[in-house]
């Protein structure tokens, strides 16, 4: 549930003013946002922009470890696992179908029924793209995966899954974000 205090504390997690936000899905231990669930479609001078990415990521600490995997070459990696593992790259064409269909039911009928008429070009992009907006195989980045896990209570994001099964070797707490370096965010 969005409360008003939310978005002034997800706006210093962010470092900027958040757009389209229609819940937060997921909060820590402490009850601070971890995960957001954007709306899919921002109407700019009348015409529809999608936004693909569902579920965001807003925790500081969590973003700053997930970035640190990132740049350890862990999507490489990844990549390269769903290349020859083909049950893992199944699970995750399913998340992504899932993460589509989840992103669709955000949408009214009559939103819907002015795409299809006016704009099936971007109503294909709101059906079609998966996780991170990313259309067929692969993945993006691991922060839009991880935030992907955490708020869907099916867990089916098996790169999510990793993500976390990462961090946690790494003595990485994922429910709750307390870190010295970022006290006025995570705990005030």
């Amino acid at each position: 549930m969005l409360r008003h205090e939310d978005l002034a504390k997800i706006a210093r997690q962010l470092g900027r003013q958040p757009q389209g936000v229609a819940d937060v899905v997921k909060r820590c231990l402490a009850g601070h946002p971890q995960v957001i669930t954007n709306y899919p479609i921002r109407w700019c001078s009348g015409t529809p922009e999608i936004f693909p990415t569902l579920y965001w990521l807003t925790c500081p600490v969590l973003r700053r470890q997930v970035g640190a995997l990132e740049t350890e070459g862990w999507i490489e990696r990844v990549q390269k696992r769903l290349a020859s593992d083909v049950p893992l790259a199944e699970k995750l064409q399913a998340a992504h179908q899932a993460y589509a269909d989840k992103r669709l039911q955000l949408v009214p009928g009559d939103e819907m029924a002015l795409l299809a008429r006016h704009y099936p070009g971007q109503l294909q992009a709101l059906k079609e793209s998966g996780i991170g907006g990313i259309r067929g195989e692969g993945i993006k980045c691991l922060h839009t995966h991880l935030a992907d896990y955490l708020a869907d209570q099916t867990k089916l994001n098996p790169i999510g899954k990793l993500v976390v099964e990462l961090l946690r070797d790494r003595n990485i707490t994922i429910d709750y974000c307390f870190d010295y370096q970022m006290e006025g965010l995570c705990r005030g």
